[in-house]
């Protein structure tokens, strides 16, 4: 018999014994059984709950965090509160009173913050895999550090680029004391505007890298501005010929930009002289080779909350040694450029510096640690352009309704890092293997990710641009 088939009688499967199977006909009174209500009053069933928006930093699962180096001239409770911070530091603190301090010490292993707790205890927080948030033992997404390279390290920067949305504050005590009453405000004085962003690229030609640099990031970012209802012409975008360092400040000064993104080599002279190279390290070079001093610069305008993107060699300053050493030819201009700046030692560039330490601070600079090379921008082998993360975070994040805080925006740009060392891991076996041309792909991508991951936020990265209106 099919299913079809079977007989109506009400039946359970319970087995009675003897008496055999359970079942009948339904009784008299079914039906007003039926309309009784028998069911329980269960809570309706939930999916998960929403993520929070990660833009709001305020938010206790997302949160904003101190990182300081350590002193152990103070008790734990008083690290735990920063007693040792600068009066700038400890104003901004009180501002935000529920944020964490953590503590850079060369001896807690690597991948690793220390934080105090006012009942003397510490504990060390992973950089990768911890819980978000404000919690004893969570890690904010947004992360500050306070403090000279020399002091905490650019490494340390570029393992948190990859795991929090970290920037850094290098600048002497009245720099930044204005800085951070300008943060705590939230620049609420400023008059920049987003609708007037400036756009400087240099273009020397191909196949100089400015013009791969203006191809591959200064363009596609202007036409995307310049495509925004709200924008359109409202844009300044200087390229080749036009980019020069007179026209720049020109533009500075009169559109009053919220948003600025400049393309160029980056001054790294006299190699000869450290002291001098030192002290215009990172200098924007224009189209016809004249720098662009912060002092000419802030004669004529103020920075007044700007977010300022500049993709030129050390704009963001340099390391205590070179990562290259060994990649090129041994005496050839590009080596002893990279030994010359390697030996300047640890430090911020002093563009932004005075930038962000300015009487109308800027609200972010973005730039590169050491030279920065072609190959991250286009790769070597297939010549395909890599700029498509930087492209979106200039516009497509910064530039939303809600805009995203800097830190936010940029972070897409670092998952390439973990990404290429994952390639190169992989190609590594590859050479041991003796696959055909697995050596030069690893040295592909390892000097695309060291190259990328030493792109830096330098000011606070919960700075965000004023809404477009």
């Amino acid at each position: 018999m099919s299913v079809s088939d079977a007989q109506d009688d009400l039946s359970i499967n319970a087995w009675t014994g003897p008496a055999g199977k359970a079942s009948g006909e339904l009784g008299p009174d079914a039906g007003k059984w039926g309309v009784r209500k028998h069911l329980q009053d269960y809570p309706q069933p939930l999916a998960a709950g929403e993520p929070v928006d990660e833009r709001d930093w305020r938010h206790a699962d997302v949160g904003w965090g101190l990182v300081l180096p350590d002193n152990e001239a103070f008790s734990r409770d008083e690290r735990a509160k920063a007693a040792d911070a600068s009066p700038p530091i400890k104003k901004l603190l009180a501002a935000r009173p529920r944020a964490p301090v953590f503590r850079y010490r060369p001896d807690v292993k690597k991948g690793f913050l220390r934080r105090y707790t006012t009942d003397g205890k510490e504990r060390d927080i992973a950089l990768s895999g911890s819980e978000r948030g404000i919690g004893d033992q969570k890690l904010p997404w947004y992360m500050l550090i306070v403090g000279s390279p020399t002091e905490i390290p650019w490494q340390l920067q570029y393992l948190m680029n990859v795991s929090c949305f970290t920037g850094r504050l290098d600048l002497d005590q009245e720099g930044l004391g204005r800085y951070v009453d300008a943060l705590i405000n939230d620049w609420k004085d400023s008059v920049a505007t987003s609708n007037r962003p400036v756009v400087w690229a240099v273009d020397h030609g191909q196949p100089d890298i400015t013009w791969l640099m203006r191809h591959a990031i200064a363009d596609p970012v202007a036409g995307n501005l310049r495509a925004d209802d709200q924008i359109k012409d409202g844009i300044t975008h200087l390229a080749g010929a036009a980019a020069t360092t007179s026209a720049l400040i020109k533009a500075l000064g009169s559109a009053r930009p919220a948003f600025v993104l400049t393309t160029s080599h980056g001054l790294t002279s006299p190699l000869d002289d450290p002291i001098a190279m030192a002290k215009q390290l990172g200098y924007l070079v224009d189209d016809q080779g004249a720098i662009l001093t912060p002092e000419a610069l802030l004669d004529e305008w103020q920075p007044d909350g700007a977010i300022w993107y500049a993709h030129a060699c050390c704009s963001a300053g340099s390391d205590d040694s070179t990562s290259y050493k060994g990649l090129v030819t041994p005496g050839s201009l590009v080596e002893q450029t990279l030994e010359a700046v390697g030996s300047l030692g640890a430090r911020v560039a002093p563009l932004p510096r005075a930038l962000l330490g300015a009487a109308k601070p800027a609200r972010a600079f973005i730039g590169q640690v050491e030279p920065t090379f072609n190959y991250t921008l286009r790769n070597p082998e297939n010549r395909q352009v890599l700029t498509a993360t930087i492209q979106k975070a200039l516009y497509n994040h910064m530039f939303r309704k809600q805009p995203e805080p800097v830190g936010m925006a940029l972070a897409p740009c670092y998952r390439h890092v973990g990404e290429l060392f994952a390639l190169w891991e992989q190609l590594v076996r590859d050479v041991t293997k003796a696959v055909k041309d697995a050596r030069a792909a690893a040295m592909n991508a390892q000097l695309m990710a060291v190259d990328r991951q030493s792109m830096v936020i330098l000011g606070d990265p919960t700075a965000a641009l004023p809404v477009l209106h």
